[in-house]
């Protein structure tokens, strides 16, 4: 048995509007605290940068220091819980450290309109969960009380020991994101290796299964129109609230079904096999922008919008992140060639992908879905990796008599 942290989403009905609007002014002063302490490292900030200053603070300790004093220094503030208010700095403090090695930009400002509002409640927060039964649980948040937390389904970690609790509104009601520590069996490994190949809006696998996303296209034209409409409407009016509250409704469809999707794909998929084998693909460089400059403009790019669209909209990450903590083991295979690789030969040539969907070798004639090709190549190379590794697993081409015997 091994410890590990288990997140569980609830959905909290505050009982009352008092409660509702006492979480409001919580996640507020959580917004005052990170734009008050990054106005105030700016200049540091920038002078550290022009290397004409000492390097800012950005220990969690020397600004909680300075916490202390400014909530003793302003009335408002000492009315509200201390833990959740000060944990803001932690995430400031990341924040702080990663723009100080060059990885990120300064920490941005965070305004009332396009903030979600939000706070974490930590450990030292002394906030307490009750199960009540089955479908509801009981949270005690400081300064605000008990509130009712329900989930579909129920609390599948109520024997876990809670951590941490991160609450934030949806535009339409919060939910509480609690992170159980749990004891859970060691993932085993039944033998099975299964090759993933991910593409626009569907997941091809080795044994020659796909998982398609989900049609969206009518909800996503929804929220195009709410957007042009939202865009044409007069900032602080009331038709222009209602339509963004419309907006946020389908986005939160559009994100429940992605989500959904997800956990339904890589939860079918651990459950077959031990070891998957991905495409480590680069997100970030595949969804680049081809708009270019003014001297050398881009070519092809409302295509290239909507195919970066539909690439973050299948969530390349989000799945590589569930299969990791899902599966019994995750390898990352470089994913040159593996569209152009006959899984039968082994021959490269860029005329195997007759179309997007049909693969025929032009040196053996083996043909099959391009799809599946690609993912019985992700496999073999995934086996290479383990092979290196002192697994002892042939990884020459093999043909389908011989592969046909292989765990898949």
């Amino acid at each position: 048995m091994t410890k590990e942290i288990r997140l569980v989403e609830f959905v909290v009905l505050p009982v009352t509007k008092a409660k509702a609007r006492k979480m409001f002014q919580i996640a507020g002063a959580c917004r005052f605290v990170w734009n008050y302490f990054r106005e105030k490292n700016l200049g540091d900030y920038q002078k550290f940068r022009d290397a004409k200053g000492d390097r800012p603070q950005t220990s969690f300790f020397s600004l909680a220091l300075e916490f202390t004093k400014l909530r003793h220094e302003t009335d408002w503030l000492r009315e509200l819980p201390f833990a959740p208010v000060r944990y803001t700095l932690k995430h400031f403090t990341d924040a702080l450290k990663e723009a100080m090695r060059g990885k990120k930009g300064f920490p941005k400002p965070k305004s009332r309109a396009r903030t979600t509002p939000s706070f974490t409640l930590p450990d030292t927060a002394r906030f307490r969960i009750r199960n009540l039964d089955k479908k509801y649980s009981l949270l005690r948040i400081p300064s605000v009380g008990w509130v009712k937390l329900t989930r579909r389904g129920g609390n599948l970690w109520e024997n876990g020991v809670p951590k941490q609790v991160v609450l934030r509104h949806d535009g339409r009601r919060w939910r509480a994101f609690v992170f159980y520590e749990v004891e859970v069996e060691e993932k085993g490994d039944n033998g099975k290796i299964l090759g993933i190949d991910m593409n626009v809006c569907q997941i091809a696998t080795s044994d020659g299964h796909f998982y398609s996303l989900p049609d969206l296209s009518k909800k996503e034209a929804r929220r195009k129109r709410y957007q042009r409409r939202m865009a044409r409407q007069v900032k602080g009016s009331n038709r222009r609230e209602d339509t963004k509250k419309k907006l946020a409704k389908v986005s939160r469809k559009i994100a429940n079904m992605r989500k959904n999707w997800i956990h339904k794909t890589t939860g079918d998929i651990s459950r077959k096999c031990g070891t998957v084998v991905v495409e480590d693909l680069k997100v970030k460089n595949m969804t680049a922008s081809a708009k270019g400059t003014v001297e050398n403009p881009g070519k092809n790019v409302r295509q290239k919008t909507g195919l970066n669209r539909a690439v973050l909209n299948t969530a390349f990450g989000e799945i590589r992140r569930n299969l990791e903590y899902k599966c019994g083991r995750l390898i990352k295979v470089n994913p040159a060639y593996t569209s152009q690789t006959c899984s039968e030969c082994g021959h490269v040539d860029k005329e195997n992908r007759k179309t997007q969907a049909r693969f025929q070798c032009v040196c053996c004639g083996f043909a099959s879905n391009a799809d599946t090709n690609a993912a019985i190549n992700i496999r073999r190379l995934g086996m290479a990796q383990l092979h290196e590794e002192g697994s002892g697993i042939s990884t020459a081409p093999m043909n389908r008599e011989i592969d046909a015997r292989l765990p898949v």
